[in-house]
């Protein structure tokens, strides 16, 4: 199964893009981008694969794409799959050292866990996110420089809806309330900045000067997953970007994420893959469209000159699907 790299123009300026699109396919090749994604279904039925994952999407539905993992939209039948994109680079809303607040925005595209995925029609998360993808797309149309900051609100304004249900169920049930997650906010963030260090619970108690019991306890209540889980989590994430995205070697990856004991890695990255970390490498094969040799290409993050399993020799430009007139 080969993996592309989508170059979509975005004006370094102002690093946004709100189209449409159609795929016919009802089998396509998986591709990822340095930009976030998020799509409206505006007709048809189909389904987002990411990796073996199947998402299926209808009219209404909205899917926020985590753009470090490898996806594609596909049909399920003869009509094709309209879809709403609206396409930005992080650094629009998140720029190097923006505030932590800032940074929160970007949230439910690398923990999906605790986010309804997609968001269904019909849900009034749903339809506030159709109306403000609207609103986008009518100002987008008008190409004003002049709206950028109407532009910027409305993304910020969808982002935060996410951001909104980027909670857990025990939240919503009554079992807690907004402070436990603003209790929690401080962990997240000292996990975000240190993962790639030896990470202890009483590192973590240390800072935010709770103890070590109850920082466990009220992670685990307002996340539903344990710390050491959650720390797995981000820690995987970041080894399967640079494995897909770099040419550092597996025994490097391990160490850049945080692990010192590269069997350890190794286990873990199993048991959460079912693949090893090569294996994940060659799954996902850099090709080109045409189905010729592997081929290098420019990574989101990172130079990528050789996989360890792979010789790559040109650079891969593959357009995305061509965008139908508005």
């Amino acid at each position: 199964m080969a993996v592309y790299v989508w170059h979509y123009p975005l004006d370094p300026d102002f690093p946004l893009s709100i189209l449409d699109y159609e795929t016919a396919e009802t089998e396509a090749r998986l591709h990822w981008h340095d930009y976030m994604e998020i799509a409206l279904c505006l007709e048809g039925t189909g389904r987002f694969l990411f990796g073996r994952r199947a998402v299926p999407v209808e009219p209404g539905d909205v899917v926020v794409v985590d753009y470090s993992e490898p996806h594609v939209a596909v049909t399920d039948g003869p009509d094709p799959l309209r879809l709403q994109l609206v396409l930005f680079l992080p650094e629009l809303i998140a720029p190097p050292g923006c505030r932590a607040f800032d940074a929160e925005y970007l949230t439910p595209f690398t923990r999906q866990g605790a986010l309804s995925n997609p968001i269904r029609h019909g849900t009034l998360l749903a339809g506030h996110l159709a109306a403000t993808f609207e609103d986008l797309r009518t100002t987008w149309e008008r190409r004003e420089r002049a709206d950028r900051h109407l532009l910027d609100a409305n993304l910020r304004r969808a982002l935060g809806l996410l951001v909104s249900e980027w909670r857990p169920a025990a939240i919503d049930q009554g079992l807690g309330d907004a402070d436990r997650l603003e209790q929690v906010r401080p962990v997240l963030r000292y996990v975000e900045d240190h993962f790639r260090e030896n990470v202890t619970l009483e590192d973590v108690s240390a800072f935010v000067h709770v103890s070590p019991s109850r920082v466990r306890h009220l992670f685990k209540e307002v996340t539903n997953v344990g710390f050491k889980e959650y720390l797995t989590n981000v820690r995987l994430a970041e080894a399967r970007r640079l494995l897909l995205g770099t040419d550092v070697t597996v025994c490097d990856i391990a160490r850049i994420v945080g692990y010192t004991n590269i069997h350890q890695f190794y286990k873990v990255f199993y048991r959460y893959s079912s693949m090893s970390p090569a294996d994940y490498r060659r799954y996902y094969t850099l090709g080109d469209a045409r189905g010729g040799s592997p081929r290098r290409i420019d990574a989101p993050r990172g130079g990528l000159r050789a996989l360890d399993e792979l010789d790559l020799a040109a650079e891969v430009d593959a357009p995305l699907p061509v965008p139908i007139a508005s």
